[in-house]
Protein backbone atom coordinates (compact mmCIF):
# COMPACT_ATOMS: atom_id res chain seq x y z
CA UNK A 1 0.00 0.00 0.00
CA UNK A 2 3.16 2.61 0.95
CA UNK A 3 4.56 1.65 -2.43
CA UNK A 4 1.25 2.13 -4.16
CA UNK A 5 0.98 5.86 -2.72
CA UNK A 6 4.49 6.88 -3.54
CA UNK A 7 3.93 5.84 -7.21
CA UNK A 8 0.60 7.93 -6.73
CA UNK A 9 2.23 10.80 -5.60
CA UNK A 10 5.01 10.59 -8.07
CA UNK A 11 2.71 10.21 -10.64
CA UNK A 12 0.45 13.75 -9.33
CA UNK A 13 3.78 15.43 -8.99
CA UNK A 14 4.85 15.07 -12.30
CA UNK A 15 1.54 15.64 -14.03
CA UNK A 16 2.38 18.67 -11.94
CA UNK A 17 5.44 19.63 -13.68
CA UNK A 18 4.45 18.61 -16.77
CA UNK A 19 1.28 21.73 -16.29
CA UNK A 20 4.08 23.89 -15.19
CA UNK A 21 6.64 23.15 -17.76
CA UNK A 22 3.84 23.34 -20.66
CA UNK A 23 3.36 26.84 -19.69
CA UNK A 24 7.00 27.88 -21.34
CA UNK A 25 6.63 25.49 -24.43
CA UNK A 26 6.29 26.83 -27.78
CA UNK A 27 3.49 26.30 -29.70
CA UNK A 28 2.48 26.44 -33.42
CA UNK A 29 1.89 30.14 -34.68
CA UNK A 30 -1.12 30.38 -36.56
CA UNK A 31 -3.35 33.80 -37.00
CA UNK A 32 -6.92 33.29 -36.17
CA UNK A 33 -8.37 32.95 -32.92
CA UNK A 34 -11.83 32.18 -32.58
CA UNK A 35 -13.67 33.09 -29.18
CA UNK A 36 -16.80 32.20 -27.02
CA UNK A 37 -17.55 33.98 -23.40
CA UNK A 38 -17.78 31.83 -20.87
CA UNK A 39 -19.22 34.43 -17.91
CA UNK A 40 -21.56 36.61 -20.07
CA UNK A 41 -24.34 33.87 -20.48
CA UNK A 42 -24.22 32.93 -16.88
CA UNK A 43 -23.13 35.42 -14.53
CA UNK A 44 -24.46 38.96 -15.73
CA UNK A 45 -28.08 40.88 -15.49
CA UNK A 46 -27.55 41.12 -19.01
CA UNK A 47 -26.70 37.63 -19.69
CA UNK A 48 -25.92 37.39 -23.83
CA UNK A 49 -23.86 34.68 -25.94
CA UNK A 50 -20.46 36.40 -27.06
CA UNK A 51 -18.20 35.13 -29.92
CA UNK A 52 -15.56 36.61 -31.02
CA UNK A 53 -13.12 36.80 -34.22
CA UNK A 54 -9.14 37.65 -33.70
CA UNK A 55 -6.66 37.72 -36.62
CA UNK A 56 -2.88 38.70 -36.52
CA UNK A 57 -1.98 41.59 -38.87
CA UNK A 58 1.76 41.96 -37.30
CA UNK A 59 4.24 39.50 -35.28
CA UNK A 60 3.00 41.33 -32.41
CA UNK A 61 -0.82 43.33 -33.45
CA UNK A 62 -4.08 41.45 -33.93
CA UNK A 63 -7.36 42.86 -34.82
CA UNK A 64 -10.35 41.64 -33.34
CA UNK A 65 -14.19 41.56 -32.87
CA UNK A 66 -16.91 40.40 -30.64
CA UNK A 67 -20.34 40.38 -31.17
CA UNK A 68 -23.25 39.18 -28.93
CA UNK A 69 -26.62 38.77 -28.55
CA UNK A 70 -29.68 37.58 -25.89
CA UNK A 71 -32.76 37.04 -25.30
CA UNK A 72 -35.36 35.61 -22.69
CA UNK A 73 -35.92 32.50 -25.16
CA UNK A 74 -32.49 31.67 -24.92
CA UNK A 75 -30.89 33.04 -21.99
CA UNK A 76 -30.13 31.12 -18.57
CA UNK A 77 -31.65 33.66 -16.43
CA UNK A 78 -35.62 33.41 -14.87
CA UNK A 79 -37.67 36.17 -17.05
CA UNK A 80 -40.06 36.35 -13.87
CA UNK A 81 -37.11 38.58 -11.93
CA UNK A 82 -36.77 41.83 -11.70
CA UNK A 83 -33.95 41.51 -14.19
CA UNK A 84 -35.27 40.36 -17.58
CA UNK A 85 -38.72 39.97 -18.51
CA UNK A 86 -39.84 37.56 -21.76
CA UNK A 87 -39.78 40.79 -23.83
CA UNK A 88 -36.03 41.04 -23.37
CA UNK A 89 -33.26 41.94 -26.12
CA UNK A 90 -29.82 43.09 -26.14
CA UNK A 91 -27.39 43.01 -28.77
CA UNK A 92 -23.16 44.05 -28.82
CA UNK A 93 -20.33 44.90 -30.46
CA UNK A 94 -16.75 45.13 -29.33
CA UNK A 95 -14.11 45.62 -31.99
CA UNK A 96 -10.06 45.45 -30.30
CA UNK A 97 -6.88 46.17 -31.06
CA UNK A 98 -4.48 44.06 -29.37
CA UNK A 99 -0.65 43.95 -28.64
CA UNK A 100 1.25 40.83 -27.30
CA UNK A 101 3.75 41.79 -24.75
CA UNK A 102 6.27 38.57 -25.76
CA UNK A 103 6.84 37.86 -29.23
CA UNK A 104 7.50 34.09 -29.02
CA UNK A 105 4.89 31.73 -30.45
CA UNK A 106 4.19 29.78 -26.07
CA UNK A 107 1.88 28.17 -24.34
CA UNK A 108 1.47 31.80 -22.17
CA UNK A 109 0.21 34.70 -23.45
CA UNK A 110 -0.04 38.47 -22.36
CA UNK A 111 -1.72 41.08 -24.33
CA UNK A 112 -2.81 44.42 -24.11
CA UNK A 113 -5.92 45.75 -26.01
CA UNK A 114 -7.99 48.99 -26.24
CA UNK A 115 -11.49 48.16 -27.29
CA UNK A 116 -14.67 50.28 -27.92
CA UNK A 117 -18.13 48.71 -27.04
CA UNK A 118 -21.46 49.29 -27.82
CA UNK A 119 -24.55 47.58 -26.42
CA UNK A 120 -28.61 47.85 -27.67
CA UNK A 121 -30.75 46.61 -24.98
CA UNK A 122 -34.82 46.74 -24.99
CA UNK A 123 -37.33 45.46 -22.64
CA UNK A 124 -40.89 45.69 -21.31
CA UNK A 125 -41.72 46.45 -17.39
CA UNK A 126 -44.78 46.16 -15.45
CA UNK A 127 -45.18 47.04 -11.96
CA UNK A 128 -42.32 49.00 -11.03
CA UNK A 129 -40.45 52.22 -10.47
CA UNK A 130 -37.67 54.32 -11.95
CA UNK A 131 -35.63 57.32 -11.09
CA UNK A 132 -34.68 60.47 -13.42
CA UNK A 133 -30.93 61.47 -13.51
CA UNK A 134 -29.96 62.22 -10.15
CA UNK A 135 -31.97 60.04 -8.61
CA UNK A 136 -35.17 62.66 -8.16
CA UNK A 137 -37.77 62.50 -8.97
CA UNK A 138 -39.28 58.88 -9.00
CA UNK A 139 -42.35 57.48 -10.84
CA UNK A 140 -44.31 54.49 -10.03
CA UNK A 141 -45.57 52.74 -13.26
CA UNK A 142 -48.15 50.21 -14.41
CA UNK A 143 -46.20 49.30 -18.00
CA UNK A 144 -43.35 51.03 -19.97
CA UNK A 145 -41.17 49.77 -22.92
CA UNK A 146 -37.26 50.02 -21.67
CA UNK A 147 -34.19 50.94 -24.04
CA UNK A 148 -30.91 51.51 -22.69
CA UNK A 149 -27.77 52.55 -25.14
CA UNK A 150 -24.27 51.99 -23.46
CA UNK A 151 -21.14 52.63 -25.61
CA UNK A 152 -17.80 53.35 -24.02
CA UNK A 153 -14.07 52.56 -24.39
CA UNK A 154 -11.84 50.28 -22.14
CA UNK A 155 -8.29 49.23 -21.63
CA UNK A 156 -7.98 45.30 -21.24
CA UNK A 157 -5.21 43.05 -20.05
CA UNK A 158 -5.43 39.51 -21.43
CA UNK A 159 -3.84 36.56 -20.37
CA UNK A 160 -3.93 33.44 -22.73
CA UNK A 161 -2.89 29.87 -21.29
CA UNK A 162 -3.34 27.24 -23.71
CA UNK A 163 -4.17 23.31 -23.12
CA UNK A 164 -2.97 22.27 -26.10
CA UNK A 165 -1.64 23.71 -29.43
CA UNK A 166 -5.07 25.04 -30.54
CA UNK A 167 -7.48 25.40 -27.39
CA UNK A 168 -6.98 27.41 -24.28
CA UNK A 169 -8.59 30.01 -22.15
CA UNK A 170 -8.55 33.64 -21.73
CA UNK A 171 -8.92 35.68 -18.60
CA UNK A 172 -9.33 39.34 -19.57
CA UNK A 173 -9.52 41.93 -17.34
CA UNK A 174 -9.85 46.10 -17.63
CA UNK A 175 -10.99 49.30 -17.02
CA UNK A 176 -12.25 52.31 -19.04
CA UNK A 177 -15.13 54.98 -19.74
CA UNK A 178 -18.85 54.37 -20.51
CA UNK A 179 -21.72 56.57 -21.87
CA UNK A 180 -24.88 55.27 -20.87
CA UNK A 181 -28.09 56.46 -22.03
CA UNK A 182 -31.59 55.44 -20.67
CA UNK A 183 -35.26 55.66 -22.17
CA UNK A 184 -38.40 54.64 -20.77
CA UNK A 185 -41.49 55.33 -23.32
CA UNK A 186 -44.32 54.55 -23.77
CA UNK A 187 -45.42 54.70 -20.22
CA UNK A 188 -48.72 53.66 -18.37
CA UNK A 189 -50.57 55.46 -15.84
CA UNK A 190 -47.29 57.33 -14.75
CA UNK A 191 -47.33 58.55 -10.68
CA UNK A 192 -45.11 60.44 -9.06
CA UNK A 193 -43.39 59.10 -6.29
CA UNK A 194 -41.96 61.31 -3.20
CA UNK A 195 -38.57 60.10 -2.52
CA UNK A 196 -36.88 62.98 -1.13
CA UNK A 197 -35.90 61.43 1.99
CA UNK A 198 -34.48 58.44 0.30
CA UNK A 199 -30.44 58.47 1.38
CA UNK A 200 -29.46 55.55 -0.73
CA UNK A 201 -30.90 56.80 -4.40
CA UNK A 202 -31.30 54.73 -7.23
CA UNK A 203 -30.41 50.89 -6.96
CA UNK A 204 -29.36 51.12 -3.36
CA UNK A 205 -25.59 51.96 -1.62
CA UNK A 206 -23.71 50.02 -4.40
CA UNK A 207 -26.23 51.60 -7.66
CA UNK A 208 -26.37 47.67 -8.49
CA UNK A 209 -29.65 48.87 -10.78
CA UNK A 210 -29.09 52.20 -11.92
CA UNK A 211 -28.52 50.62 -15.48
CA UNK A 212 -32.34 49.58 -15.25
CA UNK A 213 -34.18 52.20 -12.74
CA UNK A 214 -32.66 55.33 -13.42
CA UNK A 215 -34.11 57.68 -17.00
CA UNK A 216 -31.39 59.91 -18.84
CA UNK A 217 -28.06 59.64 -19.41
CA UNK A 218 -24.84 59.98 -17.75
CA UNK A 219 -21.20 59.05 -18.02
CA UNK A 220 -19.09 57.10 -15.65
CA UNK A 221 -16.21 54.21 -14.91
CA UNK A 222 -16.48 51.29 -16.46
CA UNK A 223 -15.38 47.71 -15.35
CA UNK A 224 -14.52 44.57 -17.63
CA UNK A 225 -14.17 41.33 -16.79
CA UNK A 226 -14.46 37.79 -19.00
CA UNK A 227 -13.63 34.64 -19.34
CA UNK A 228 -13.20 32.67 -22.68
CA UNK A 229 -12.75 29.41 -24.11
CA UNK A 230 -10.56 30.17 -27.86
CA UNK A 231 -9.68 27.80 -30.45
CA UNK A 232 -7.24 28.78 -33.11
CA UNK A 233 -7.50 27.93 -36.97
Amino acid sequence: MKHQKKLFLLLMLSHVCCVVKAQDTIVSERTSIVTLSLLAPIFSYSPRYNVGYMYKVAPRWWVGLEAGYGSAAISFGDDADDYMTKDYRIFELRPEVYYSLRNTSRKLKHLVSAEVFYIDHKDHFTTDTFYENGGYPEYRYDAADYRRIKTGLNINYSLLFYFSERVGLSWKTGFGVKYRNVAYTNVVNKTFVDNSGNDEGPGGWFGIDNYKGQNGSNTNLSFNLDLKLFYKI
